[in-house]
């Protein structure tokens, strides 16, 4: 294509596979994109979105104090986590997930395009669309030698959902958190890792979009800006099934 560099030009080319506007995709310096960073990641996270509060209505005797506040707390979803116990605030985020129902309901084609586009256009050896359950991990949507099902305490993306933001491991032998992880030093042999959490109903991370390699790789701003836009797009279909 005349006068467009590499990047602009595969860019458009994943615009087009996924049915995007390709000016959410174009690097920084060839226009503003659409949403800010700001906004992206405001949104990602449910800040944009909070709750309101329902007046309880049901029985004619008032709810009690302690009654009140759990429902005033529930409602926080996950901005009002740091109220909770670790405990309850885990119960809270495996409720949002089984509200989805994306546990049982299959594979879909709106998940399978931007998760295959995203292997395809970070010329990587997998991708995923992975949901982190009580004690394992599962794929609503992976292409790439990935098994189906992964204990949670090993699984990758489960850093990823507990942080709240990208997690990017450029090179996972020269991580102490993750070098003798059995995913890194076993099958699938994982040497690079980037994902961004994905949430439910009320906020709570629920799971990521996540890409791998076999091999260390850099991962630029502007391949991150990527990776975030592909995540809102499956989001925007997680929240249109819930809503």
């Amino acid at each position: 294509m005349d006068g467009v560099d590499e990047e602009t030009e595969r860019r458009l080319e994943l615009a087009a596979t996924i049915g995007l506007d390709p000016r959410k995709l174009l690097p920084a310096n060839r226009g503003r994109s659409q949403w800010s960073e700001f906004e992206l990641d405001a949104y990602l996270h449910g800040a944009l979105a909070r709750p309101k509060l329902e007046p309880f209505q049901g029985a004619d005797k008032p709810a009690s104090p302690k009654k009140t506040r759990e429902r005033a707390v529930s409602a926080l979803g996950a901005a009002g986590s740091f109220l909770l116990t670790p405990e309850r605030a885990e119960a809270e985020r495996l409720e949002s997930l089984r509200e989805t129902d994306l546990l049982h309901s299959g594979a879909e084609e709106s998940f399978d395009r931007i998760v295959a586009a995203a292997r395809k256009y970070f010329n990587v050896g997998a991708a995923s669309m992975s949901l982190i359950a009580e004690d394992a991990q599962y794929f609503k949507s992976v292409f790439g030698p990935l098994r189906e099902e992964t204990p949670r305490q090993i699984a990758l993306c489960t850093a990823t959902v507990e942080r709240n933001s990208m997690l990017i491991i450029n090179d996972t032998f020269k991580d102490r958190r993750f070098a003798s992880n059995p995913l890194v030093v076993g099958e699938p042999h994982i040497r690079f890792y980037a994902g961004y959490p994905l949430h439910g109903p009320r906020g709570w991370n629920i799971g990521t979009l996540c890409i791998i390699d076999h091999k260390p790789r850099a991962f630029p701003p502007s391949e991150q800006q990527v990776l975030r836009t592909l995540a809102a797009i499956v989001q925007s279909y997680i929240d249109a099934q819930i809503s």
